[in-house]
């Protein structure tokens, strides 16, 4: 019963892809459960690293803001998520698509619950922006996943040709 549960599982899930999404969720949540001070400190360096390291390229820095980095990185932060998601969902999509549905789900609700989160931290407030901007990166990893799979499966088939 055990090998058929499983096969079952690994059928409609990828295990390693779905650990790695959860994992991503816990990296997420934790930083927004660092105080504003920390936070604020941690986006300050990034910033600051940042523009020096475009100074050194010779790239004028003067448009690398606080603001723009923080907003960058919920973006990327989410893209990644969005990313692993799907890959996760992707044995079950393939089958399915209504389980898209599912994951659109997932990936809405993870950066509303993090933004709920950050109410009740000290220095910290959550923001209707912020969700806009999770979910938009969600997407944007999201359909990289997908073109990526559809690209995989072309040179696959095309390598079966040969």
């Amino acid at each position: 019963m055990v090998l058929r549960q499983r096969v079952y599982i690994t059928r409609w899930f990828s295990p390693a892809w779905s650990a790695a999404s959860i994992l991503m969720v816990l990296f997420i949540w934790a930083n927004s459960l660092v105080p504003g001070a920390g936070s604020s400190a941690v986006s300050h360096a990034a910033t600051s690293s940042l523009q020096t390291a475009l100074e050194a390229l010779g790239i004028g820095a003067g448009w690398v803001t606080n603001l723009l980095v923080r907003k960058a990185a919920h973006l990327a932060e989410y893209a990644v998520l969005g990313f692993l998601v799907m890959r996760a969902f992707g044995p079950a999509i393939s089958r399915d698509r209504r389980w898209i549905a599912l994951a659109a789900l997932a990936l809405t609700l993870a950066p509303a619950i993090d933004e709920t989160i950050q109410v009740c931290i000290p220095g910290r407030d959550g923001r209707l922006l912020d969700v806009l901007i999770d979910c938009t990166g969600a997407l944007i990893g999201s359909l990289v996943s997908r073109g990526a799979t559809a690209i995989s499966a072309r040179f696959g088939a095309a390598r079966k040709k040969i």
